[in-house]
């Protein structure tokens, strides 16, 4: 929706007028999200091992704190091998087209064209991946798509370098499906690696401060990269150490497919 309305006005508007306000637009309209964002959050039903903590009262006080008193080592792993996934998704809806248009001199409707295409096979393979985290394992899908972003990292940008659409189109939605097949499973994996009793405090700061680094620091990194060395290479090799990191943060987390939380603590069994 948002590359529509980007589409949209830059046939309505002249380019001097989408520089200076229409650019803008689009990232206003998206706080018609928050309003639905927290429609569903104030609707949906607690977990059962939640609930079940609530009634027998044990839920924690300041859960931050007793958060970093009990499982601070799983609350760092968990924060960076999130890095990863907002890097692969803000380099390539973000600073590809940046990329495309600036140093390539590709027609932006051209990419973002391609990127709604990657955007919208991204959205089916997301709920995808995230039901096959069920059957497969939610750490072996994250430990593959880490594996998988590093393939894809040099061919990402070699495919954009050709300026052939279908070709950019074909390397945006490679790194799109890299994403998903981290991001499907992260949405239970990120909450199960935490005890019950903070796991709200748990995942949400390993997604927020992934986020800060991957979303927010990551395309200032690229950008920069590209600046210095005038090459996209180096981007490429930023966003393999991202996935090696993010394989390293993974590696001493446990499975949790199979765990048991209705004791109220962290995963204690896996088949």
């Amino acid at each position: 929706l948002g590359n529509g309305m980007f589409l949209l006005l830059d046939a309505t508007m002249s380019d001097e007028t989408f520089r200076a306000v229409g650019w803008r637009i689009p990232f206003l309209a998206s706080a018609v999200l928050l309003v639905v964002g927290y429609y569903i959050r104030m609707r949906i039903a607690e977990t059962p091992v939640f609930q079940a903590a609530m009634d027998r009262q044990e839920r924690s006080r300041v859960p931050f704190a007793d958060l970093l008193r009990s499982q601070p080592k799983v609350l760092v792993l968990a924060t960076l091998s999130f890095i990863l996934a907002h890097t692969l998704f803000y380099t390539v809806t973000t600073f590809a087209l940046s990329y495309g248009t600036s140093t390539l001199h590709l027609d932006r409707t051209t990419l973002l064209l391609a990127a709604m295409v990657a955007v919208a096979v991204m959205g089916a393979a997301t709920l995808l991946f995230a039901v096959q985290s069920d059957r497969m394992g939610r750490k072996r899908l994250c430990m593959a798509s880490a594996v998988l972003a590093a393939g894809w990292a040099f061919p990402l940008f070699w495919l954009i370098d050709t300026g052939n659409p279908l070709l950019i189109t074909f390397a945006m939605t490679g790194g799109l499906l890299c994403f998903a097949m981290l991001y499907g499973p992260m949405g239970a994996f990120l909450p199960e690696l935490f005890r019950v009793r903070y796991r709200y405090s748990g995942a949400s700061f390993a997604y927020s401060a992934s986020g800060i680094v991957g979303g927010g620091i990551s395309p200032l990194v690229a950008t920069d990269l590209l600046a210095r060395t005038g090459t996209s290479a180096a981007v490429s090799a930023y966003l393999m150490v991202i996935a090696a990191i993010c394989i390293v943060s993974l590696l001493p987390l446990r499975e949790t497919k199979d765990a048991d939380f209705t004791d109220g603590l962290a995963p204690t069994k896996t088949r």
